[in-house]
């Protein structure tokens, strides 16, 4: 190695070894998740694209996807236990418009 090399050495070597980590965690969890195309792409690469919507929400100061479903549910859980019976005025008997 050439002196005037090492100090991008000192860049590079932890870069490659953090991308390599990265690629040897996605191989592990592609053989652990369950059988299925699908179901191991989702298992492999969740981690990953979880950090990717995390950097989004960060970049753009938006909700993530996951966020806004989970949001989503919550409010269509209250609506319903909010209607009841159905009626809006709270009173039994025939509705008027």
């Amino acid at each position: 190695m050439a002196p005037d090399s090492w100090p991008l050495a000192l860049i590079w070597v932890p870069v490659a070894l953090f991308a390599l980590a990265i690629v040897v965690g996605i191989v592990v969890r592609w053989f652990r998740a369950p059988r299925g195309t699908r179901s191991r792409l989702r298992h492999a690469l969740g981690p990953l694209m979880s950090a990717g919507e995390k950097y989004q929400e960060l970049h753009t100061g938006q909700r993530g996807l996951q966020d806004s479903i989970i949001e989503s549910i919550q409010e269509q859980e209250t609506q319903g236990s909010e209607r009841g019976t159905g009626d809006d005025d709270g009173k039994p008997g025939r509705r008027v418009p």
